[in-house]
């Protein structure tokens, strides 16, 4: 495919157009732009985990099974992700360790799991967020919380962002859905920025995303 299309395709993306509206503009077929949207999203995925939030790398990457398993997330659980701020940015995790813990426990008091045996799960974390149900439990136990002014209304602002963005879908397949959480992510913490600068720059210096689009 020739260059100016991939920007094409990119340039849209950053514009927040759908598959169906890229496809109509751009002349490519739906499913080709699906695949470069998931190319663009990995590349997004991986530079989230790798660049701006290291302290919980390993709880959503060498806790999983794979790595496929980590980007896809758990196929037939609930979606669990925990919300943190590192370094003036919202981040989401995927909980892989309470993905069959029961919602009666995030229902009744996290904070008193938190005290007992599963404290190690919560540590670190504001908030954790039921994809399923579109709830968000807040980790009152935490004593971070009331110490960080910015951590309320930034994590409040981060999660109206993202169900307003994955609501629209009206139901987002589990084998994207951490790549659609990372957009999220990576769409919030960016919102003061241009996105496509910041893509282009990200996408420039990793060589498999150049590889798996241009090299085709």
């Amino acid at each position: 495919m020739p260059d100016r299309k991939c920007r094409q395709i990119l340039e849209l993306f950053c514009d927040d157009l759908t598959a169906t509206q890229i496809a109509d503009i751009s002349g490519v077929s739906r499913v080709t732009v699906n695949n470069y949207f998931r190319l663009i999203r990995s590349v997004i995925a991986s530079f989230c985990e790798d660049s701006l939030f290291p302290n919980h790398r390993s709880r959503t990457l060498n806790d999983a099974n794979s790595r496929e398993e980590a980007l896809c997330g758990p196929v037939g659980h609930p979606a669990y992700y925990g919300f943190y701020i590192y370094k003036g940015k919202v981040s989401a995790a995927w909980l892989r360790d309470i993905c069959e813990s029961s919602v009666l426990q995030l229902q009744g008091k996290v904070h008193a799991a938190m005290n007992g045996g599963s404290a190690s799960v919560f540590e670190g974390y504001y908030a954790v967020a039921d994809l399923n149900d579109w709830r968000l439990y807040w980790l009152d136990g935490n004593a971070e919380l009331s110490s960080s002014g910015d951590a309320l209304p930034e994590i409040t602002g981060f999660w109206k962002h993202t169900k307003s963005r994955l609501q629209k879908f009206r139901g987002v397949n589990k084998r994207t859905l951490y790549l659609h959480i990372k957009e999220c992510e990576f769409r919030y913490n960016f919102r003061n920025d241009d996105i496509l600068t910041v893509l282009t720059g990200i996408i420039s210096t990793r060589q498999r995303f150049n590889n798996g689009i241009y090299g085709n």
